[in-house]
């Protein structure tokens, strides 16, 4: 009985040892492409174009506005390198079209108020000088005008210190 079981072993030995030999590493995955065809060739970045930064909002009367979160739905808007904010999400990118002037989309993965998350496509263009159209999704384009500039916190902590 003993010869069985040393055979067998042996058996499983040469089986495990060739087994690199017979197939190599990711063998069995698929080839998938790098991009989608949508992107193919383009450059992608993780934050907004420099025409979206600021504080934007849909009646100047509102502005400068109060905090984002404290506004109607729909009436403010706040874009900041890779991140947007309206008054129920915050959202971050996780790509955008890199060095757009006049049409960007970005991909951006969203923190609901609620708890809740949701992927979504954003694209923003640019309107004449003080304006800029936000379309999420396939919902309708919403016009909003500047309002004012988001300060980076170590911008504003070093010139209260002067």
């Amino acid at each position: 009985m003993n010869r069985w079981v040393i055979a067998a072993c042996f058996c499983a030995a040469a089986a495990v040892a060739a087994a690199p030999a017979m197939a190599g590493k990711g063998d069995l995955k698929r080839s998938v492409p790098r991009s989608a065809p949508l992107l193919k060739g383009k450059t992608l970045d993780l934050r907004f174009a420099d025409f979206a930064q600021g504080i934007w909002v849909r009646d100047l009367s509102n502005c400068p506005a109060p905090r984002i979160d404290r506004n109607d739905p729909g009436a403010a808007i706040a874009i900041y390198r890779g991140l947007l904010e309206t008054p129920s999400r915050i959202c971050q990118v996780y790509g955008a079209e890199k060095d757009k002037q006049f049409t960007q989309r970005a991909a951006i993965n969203c923190l609901l108020n609620d708890g809740g998350e949701a992927i979504e496509l954003v694209t923003v263009q640019p309107r004449g000088t003080n304006g800029l159209i936000v379309q999420e999704g396939e919902r309708a384009p919403v016009h909003f005008r500047f309002c004012e500039a988001i300060q980076p916190v170590l911008q504003s902590a070093q010139s209260s210190d002067n």
